[in-house]
């Protein structure tokens, strides 16, 4: 819903109980041009903007056990493929409000999901010329509320008690410039991004499925910059205010596994010394039970009051493995936090 100019307000109440399934498939022996493969599907989703005016709502969404979503990207080249994407993002509830220039929001967000989400994004070619994107995204709960010269106070409940939330991105090629690959696994997500205008956050969130997120890379022949990114978190709230006082309350309870598989396997990298070519390849993995973050500009006259209470029971595991031939430069991470806070404050200059 989106009101060009004035005051907005609403209840919004929507349930699912079938399942989402969205599949691109593409197949060719070569492109020279683009070679794009997107697949999205939603559960429930809600978008409430305006300029110049209040928002006041109230938003309900609820997934059953048998309302699964599931996004499918897959490309293949036989050949080889110019610049090509591939993009998988599956959301079971979505939340969004936003203004500009409007007095305040005040909204209240409550999202179940019970069923399971997956995304997998693969891409196959002989050559990947110039560059290659893989991108696989699924989020349990997601709630999004911000805007600029405006008040909020906002507070989202989720509740996540599906029974798996996976991401899978996928590359491989016998050579391969420029491949970027980014699996992210989400249980429960609230971001908050607000501009000149004070800032009360409440969020109250509760995982117990379990959080994959898997990025795989196989390149024979490998040059450019490339990387193997894997992130999954159970329960995360970002709240960041630019300008004016941000107060925010969390409570984060994390009961499931949370797992990210970052690998990169490798023939010969060629260019590097000597050579215009940068040969790198970064692989990462990165695991949270619970992560908060809260950030204001101090100089901007902002300032942050929390109040934090974090539980984890789950698993958190992180595993980067990397097996490659010569020559090239190789970084690997590994990270893995049951419980995150970070709170920051910082001059215009970034002090």
């Amino acid at each position: 819903m989106q009101v060009d100019t004035g005051d907005l307000s609403l209840s919004n109440t929507q349930t699912l109980n079938g399942a989402g399934r969205a599949e691109s498939i593409i197949s060719v022996n070569s492109a020279s041009a683009a070679l794009d493969s997107l697949a999205t599907t939603f559960g429930n989703s809600a978008t409430i903007i305006t300029c110049c005016g209040t928002i006041d709502a109230v938003s309900e969404q609820t997934t059953s056990a048998d309302a699964s979503m599931t996004a499918i990207s897959s490309v293949t080249a036989d050949s080889w493929a110019f610049n090509p994407t591939s993009t998988a993002t599956a959301v079971a509830n979505a939340i969004s409000y936003e203004t500009w220039d409007g007095s305040r929001i005040t909204g209240w967000a409550g999202q179940t999901n019970n069923g399971n989400v997956l995304s997998e994004a693969s891409l196959t070619a002989g050559l990947l010329a110039d560059s290659a994107t893989v991108t696989a995204t699924s989020i349990g709960n997601s709630a999004n509320a911000g805007g600029e010269n405006t008040t909020l106070d906002v507070d989202a409940n989720q509740h996540n008690l599906a029974q798996s939330i996976i991401a899978r991105a996928v590359a491989s090629s016998a050579d391969g410039e420029d491949v970027i690959t980014t699996s992210t696994a989400t249980g429960n997500a609230y971001n908050i991004e607000n501009a000149f205008g004070f800032a009360k956050v409440v969020s109250g969130q509760d995982n117990s499925a379990r959080i994959e997120a898997r990025s795989d890379v196989t390149l024979d022949l490998w040059t450019g910059w490339n990387a193997s990114t894997a992130y999954a978190v159970a329960n995360s709230t970002l709240a960041s205010n630019i300008g004016s006082d941000l107060e925010i309350t969390t409570i984060q309870d994390n009961d499931g596994d949370v797992d990210a598989f970052a690998t990169f396997t490798g023939g010969t990298a060629y260019g590097g010394v000597g050579d215009d070519n940068i040969t790198d390849f970064v692989t990462s993995s990165t695991a949270f039970g619970n992560a908060v973050s809260g950030f204001v500009c101090a100089t901007c006259g902002g300032g942050i009051a929390a109040n934090n209470r974090q539980t984890n029971s789950g698993n958190i595991n992180a595993s980067t493995t990397i097996t490659t031939g010569s020559n090239g430069a190789l970084i690997g991470t590994a990270t893995a936090v049951g419980n995150s806070a970070t709170y920051h404050t910082v001059e215009t200059g970034g002090h």
